[in-house]
């Protein structure tokens, strides 16, 4: 399972720089990581270029220009209070949507406190996907 936490209806989505300071000023320990983030993305455009020339459905040319838009503009998070539990997700200028998933239901029980805390701090909308 994972989350998802989009603006509320009517809302814009918040710049990246104000989900950090919102970040930094409500868990203890917030972690950014713009090489990871930008690593994923390489890795996504060329998983994303080589399913395209195999004829793949589940991305587009689009998708491919997308990413390499916002190379070297996301940033890796990871959020926590205590080292035993935390919630990662990237942040990226071109999406509203932050996504978080989860490696199994124990991870996911463990972590839906930080999720409604981030939920909260951003007063976003969390959906279960």
């Amino acid at each position: 399972m994972a989350h998802e936490l989009i603006p509320k209806e009517g809302q814009p989505p918040l710049p990246i720089d104000e989900i950090i300071r919102r970040l930094k000023g409500s868990f203890k320990h917030v972690k950014l990581d713009i090489e990871r983030a930008s690593k994923d993305c390489k890795e996504s455009i060329q998983r994303m270029t080589s399913a395209l020339k195999r004829g793949a459905k589940w991305c587009s040319a689009e998708d491919v220009d997308r990413e390499k838009r916002v190379l070297g503009h996301s940033v890796y998070v990871i959020v926590a209070d205590d080292p035993s539990t935390y919630i990662s997700f990237t942040l990226s200028p071109e999406t509203e949507k932050i996504f978080i998933g989860f490696e199994s239901g124990w991870n996911e029980q463990a972590a839906t406190p930080l999720c409604e805390r981030l939920e909260e701090v951003l007063d976003y909308d969390m959906e279960i996907v």
